[in-house]
């Protein structure tokens, strides 16, 4: 009954329920192509504006990712430059505390033979911890800290060095009769 019916909507005249209007057999709808030339000057003019936009747009894209590529690869080379002179200058400090540690350790191994409890009171550092105990003193400075410089093996646990440092300086003072050659007393034993 029905006939076949194309893509733009033309179908036969029969008898049928769906007949041409007037006799007239050829499609309602005209085929895309000449739907395209017929467009609107309008649609035309925004078309040809928006494909000018759009270019110009790539380019603006195209020339802030080159500028953005530029600066980083311009940072780079800044950043390894400072980092070769901070190296430079690093390995230049490092050698002269190399030298005088060195100095200091010929030094100490020097004095060390002479008087072994002055060069190992000499290894104490001068800014042990000191515990200071108020017993209903006041301090002019509250804030000022009981226990100074040095922390302990334990958190918030300073390490009291002040009877080491005293057994040090007794030593130091009057030293007890220490072998100079232990290697020589155990060969001959």
């Amino acid at each position: 009954m029905f006939s076949e019916m194309s893509v733009y909507g033309s179908y036969s005249n029969g008898d049928g329920f769906f007949g041409s209007n007037g006799g007239h057999d050829g499609p309602l709808l005209q085929p895309p192509s000449e739907i395209e030339s017929d467009e609107g000057t309008a649609l035309r003019e925004w078309r040809r504006q928006n494909a000018i936009h759009l270019e110009e747009k790539e380019k603006r894209e195209k020339e802030l990712w080159n500028q953005i590529i530029e600066e980083a690869n311009q940072f780079k080379e800044e950043f390894h430059k400072k980092r070769e002179q901070t190296c430079e200058n690093n390995k230049a400090a490092n050698r002269e505390k190399e030298k005088l540690y060195v100095e200091n350790q010929e030094k100490f191994y020097a004095e060390a033979s002479k008087n072994y409890w002055k060069a190992i009171a000499e290894l104490v550092p001068k800014e042990v911890p000191t515990i200071e105990k108020r017993r209903g003193k006041k301090e002019e400075d509250p804030k000022k800290p009981s226990i100074s410089v040095i922390q302990g093996p334990k958190p918030d646990k300073p390490t009291d060095l002040s009877r080491m440092r005293q057994i040090l300086l007794k030593l130091k003072q009057h030293p007890k009769n220490v072998q100079t050659k232990p290697t020589e007393a155990v060969a001959a034993a």
